[in-house]
């Protein structure tokens, strides 16, 4: 069945890191049109460094089999208040080596990565794939599905008129000072996006944590800040690959309540295309249930890649 064992990324030989990235890439492109096998890099730096929402760089059990790592269970888990329930994990098996007891291992394996949280979701299930059969028949239940969408980015759109009142603040990197705090303001708009059942909060942004994620960026990030007589009243958020300097991926748009229904989304997202200078290609993810978002989406000239779903259960009721 393989060993079983904890693997601290940090002190990890690049033998270890290596073995990781191919059962990753190879899941990555498993039965999957529209998927790419992602660089290594990247993968590194997923696995290393804190995410936009506060969850703390990857901890691992791994499967061996004569040395060789078969399969892992990734653990992430976030310090901020709001999120202390929680813990976002994965667990990827070579196919080669499934149906073999590995994963149902792995998940036994899980609960010392846990550090007491009481909720799992896992962010990357297929419909109809092994992933899906394993995570149901474990207790894990549906409550989110994502479509994955991706823009060739040639002349970008018409921008189209801002309505009177409106005026459109950019910047590339840290925020300015003076549109700190309404660029947070913005940013937590987004409470009321639809998200499903999941129980993950993206809300907690504070001008103390942009700071923090500014200070310790490894990616250069694009902003576009709507204001509405100086005051907060949307954004939208664009992050350049930090290993492929030519990809891009579309983050946060917000539109605030009271500004919807003007098209004032679409147009920030316009806008933003005007600033990518050097990028050839932008990914993001939407709501499937967000068909507001989707239809803009499609207007700027993206297409649908592939879909997938988030899955959770309590950490008491798992049944490995």
């Amino acid at each position: 069945m393989g060993e079983i064992e904890e693997l601290d990324f940090a002190c990890a030989p690049e033998e270890d890191r290596r073995g990781l990235y191919e059962v990753l890439a190879t899941w990555a492109v498993e039965d999957s049109p529209g998927k790419e096998r992602p660089p290594y890099e990247a993968c590194v730096a997923m696995w290393e460094f804190r995410d936009d929402v506060g969850f703390e760089a990857a901890h691992f059990a791994v499967a061996r089999e004569e040395g060789k790592i078969i399969g892992y269970a990734e653990v992430k888990v976030s310090e901020a208040e709001a999120n202390a329930h929680l813990a976002n994990a994965n667990i990827v098996v070579l196919p080669q080596h499934r149906r073999r007891g590995i994963g149902t291992a792995l998940l036994r394996a899980m609960p010392s990565l846990l550090r007491g949280r009481t909720v799992i979701e896992a962010w990357s299930v297929f419909k109809d794939s092994p992933a899906e059969q394993f995570a149901a028949a474990r207790g894990f239940r549906v409550v989110t599905t994502m479509t994955r969408q991706r823009l060739t980015l040639t002349d970008p759109p018409e921008i189209g008129e801002l309505p009177a009142g409106y005026e459109l603040v950019t910047w590339k990197g840290a925020a300015p000072e003076e549109f700190v705090e309404a660029y947070v303001e913005a940013l937590n708009g987004i409470r009321d996006a639809p998200q499903g059942d999941t129980t993950i909060d993206l809300t907690q942004n504070t001008v103390e944590s942009i700071r923090r994620e500014e200070a310790t960026a490894v990616a250069v990030r694009w902003v576009v800040l709507l204001l509405h007589e100086g005051k907060a009243a949307g954004v939208t958020v664009v992050e350049l690959n930090s290993v492929v300097p030519t990809l891009a991926e579309q983050l946060q748009t917000v539109v605030l309540p009271a500004h919807r229904g003007k098209g004032l989304g679409r147009l920030i997202k316009a806008r933003m295309l005007h600033n990518l200078a050097g990028v050839e290609e932008i990914r993001t993810r939407t709501s499937s249930e967000n068909e507001h978002m989707l239809r803009v989406n499609h207007s700027l000239g993206y297409e649908d890649t592939f879909i997938y779903m988030a899955v959770q259960a309590k950490t008491a009721d798992l049944q490995p």
